[in-house]
């Protein structure tokens, strides 16, 4: 009786356990958070399977800068300006093409099909502490938000999305050089992590299984 006692207690708590657990972490788009590395966000559509992108569609990242960075500089010209963004969409567009098409098994897509990706991302808030090139320090470091859309190229539906925060924090305030290369070094390295977590996310959602999608009319969340 003592045994079967234990054993009823402990499978009250493990019903209660799951019952108090809560409930995922849901976009108002029905994106569902999953586990990812700490450096970022990884949302995914839990209806969805991945596993039949082969090739990817990737479109010119829109950039974003920090609130109030133009008048924090006013050295940067219009010709600069320019530079600078057409720098960070090539060194977007070399990195992501470093991890998913030299080290991963993708392609470039140029055209709309069931096997294709499309990767739309966003880089937000982007903030250069020393964007004149002739400038030898600065006392911050490169920090910006990068979003990524994931859409089934065929029928424009959202299935995924991919957020890294680069905080100004992580270096601390320390002086040190800052020229065009090392600008450009920085953004490597951002734009590398996002990538990295990008192709991560591709490969879970690709082992993942998908859940049945919700009876029409239900409310309550499938786990």
């Amino acid at each position: 009786m003592r045994l079967i006692s234990t054993l009823l207690l402990g499978f009250a708590l493990v019903a209660g356990c799951a019952a108090d657990r809560p409930p995922d972490e849901t976009t108002d788009d029905g994106l569902v958070r999953v586990p990812s590395r700490t450096i970022g966000g990884v949302y995914r559509d839990p209806t969805s399977s991945f596993t039949q992108y082969r090739r990817i569609m990737l479109e010119p990242p829109s950039i974003g800068f920090k609130k109030g960075w133009r008048d924090e500089h006013p050295e940067v010209t219009p010709v600069d300006l320019a530079r600078i963004l057409t720098e960070a969409m090539q060194l977007f567009r070399d990195e992501f093409a470093r991890e998913f098409f030299r080290r991963g098994a993708y392609e470039f897509a140029d055209e709309l099909a069931p096997d294709v990706l499309m990767v739309i991302p966003n880089i937000e808030d982007l903030d250069i502490p020393s964007p004149d090139a002739t400038r030898m320090y600065t006392n911050g470091i490169i920090s910006m938000k990068i979003t990524g859309d994931l859409r089934d190229a065929s029928t424009g539906k959202l299935v995924g999305r991919v957020i890294l925060f680069q905080p100004a924090e992580l270096y601390g305030y320390k002086v040190r050089s800052s020229n065009r290369v090392t600008n450009a070094h920085e953004q490597r390295l951002v734009y590398a992590n996002w990538t990295r977590l990008v192709r991560e996310a591709l490969d879970v959602a690709k082992a993942a299984r998908p859940r049945p999608k919700k009876p029409a009319g239900t409310d309550e969340a499938f786990r």
